[in-house]
């Protein structure tokens, strides 16, 4: 795959696209994935479906810092690509090791036999993040900051090891922000935040894109209170009460809400095909009453479809976008099934072709498949925020 044409943005957000088509409960059987997409990155800008842990986010900074403070002699035998892969697959077998029988979870490559290495490498995954976020001062992709290390001789000299106000650090030090570098930090290393370091990240997300909602959780004290919210739909409901929080964050949750309730009737349309096809009485019968239940629910017409690839910038196809806007108007206007179903083969076949499950043999035994309502990564957020969350606590 070719990136001339594409920013470092782009690039990265491909990237992680791509990685995420793999996830569970990712299938985009209907297309809308990339207006799901738009929705996530703007109430949850950086985050993504396979970052697991908060302690990434300060682990990267940390590998980074310690290659820049290398002898320049060593530096030029060893890339800062290569140190990073060394050091991430350390890290893995290290916290691994440190919290066995522990129950712990989110470990990127806890899984790796001997004499592997992780698959995906942290520094790539939280990479956005780190930007986003402001804990690496850059625009650039990991890529590309990582060649213009290469090219600095002496980059932080040997300030950094008695370094312990982050403000201090040499040019390109200050690019890579920290609570306070220790040099000795990987030999106790856990997947924990402390409370120093929770503190960091608090502040930077208090300081990030200002009608996101990590940074309004953290401008109005509402990060405990949040976290209470298991599933996104109950998000939707505690920051809809809130008439404190910026208009505009509130009216992108509500959005983000209403057009998960309205493809989810889509979705529920489509798992009733697909078990008609399947011959499943059961679930026809299931799927009926979820029907049932979610038509009783107003629902959003046409003249929002528009407003919310507006926001999100989303590029839907014009299929989708069409689709879009006719589910919308049948649902308003009380379309037959027939006809709703009608719209949701047509999609599913024109976004998958002969790769929809609609055209291919089903398997033995199926339940749901695809979407339903949407978490906008709001399961991986929380995980992190209550990472931020313990860590205060210490």
């Amino acid at each position: 795959m070719g990136w001339v044409d594409f920013s470092a943005d782009d690039r990265e957000r491909v990237k992680h696209a791509l990685k995420q088509l793999a996830e569970p409960g990712t299938l985009d059987e209907l297309g809308i994935g990339s207006l799901r997409d738009g929705f996530a990155d703007l109430l949850f800008p950086g985050f993504s479906t396979i970052q697991t842990r908060a302690k990434y986010l300060i682990t990267i900074p940390r590998m980074l810092r310690d290659y820049l403070a290398l002898p320049v002699v060593v530096r030029r035998r060893q890339s800062p690509e290569q140190y990073l892969v060394e050091r991430e697959n350390k890290l893995a077998a290290s916290l691994t090791k440190r919290h066995v029988g522990e129950g712990v979870t989110g470990i990127i490559g806890s899984s790796m036999g001997e004499g592997e290495g992780v698959t995906r490498h942290p520094s790539s995954v939280y990479w956005v993040a780190l930007r986003i976020w402001g804990i690496i001062a850059t625009t650039a992709s990991r890529n590309q900051f990582l060649r213009s290390l290469r090219s600095d001789e002496d980059p932080l000299g040997s300030t950094l090891l008695d370094e312990v106000d982050d403000n201090d650090a040499g040019s390109w030090g200050s690019r890579i922000k920290l609570d306070r570098h220790a040099h000795d930090w990987f030999e106790n290393v856990g997947i924990h935040l402390t409370n120093s370091e929770a503190a960091f990240l608090s502040e930077k997300l208090r300081a990030g894109p200002f009608h996101s909602l990590p940074t309004q959780f953290e401008h109005h004290d509402l990060r405990n209170e949040m976290l209470g919210h298991r599933s996104f739909p109950a998000l939707a409901e505690g920051i809809r009460i809130k008439t404190d929080l910026p208009v505009k964050t509130r009216d992108a949750v509500e959005m983000a809400h209403s057009f998960s309730e309205l493809i989810c009737g889509a979705h529920i349309r489509f798992n009733h095909l697909v078990a008609v096809k399947g011959g499943r009485d059961d679930l026809i019968t299931a799927y009926g009453q979820e029907w049932e239940a979610w038509s009783q629910s107003p629902h959003v017409g046409p003249e929002s479809v528009a407003q919310w690839v507006r926001e999100t910038r989303a590029r839907p196809n014009v299929y989708t976008l069409q689709f879009l806007n006719d589910w919308s108007g049948a649902v308003a206007k009380g379309a037959t099934l027939s006809s709703l179903d009608e719209l949701v083969r047509q999609q599913a076949v024109r976004n998958k072709r002969e790769r929809s499950i609609l055209n291919k043999p089903l398997p033995r035994e199926f339940g749901w498949i695809g979407m339903k309502r949407l978490d906008y990564r709001w399961s991986q957020v929380r995980t992190i925020l209550s990472d931020i969350r313990e860590g205060l606590a210490c």
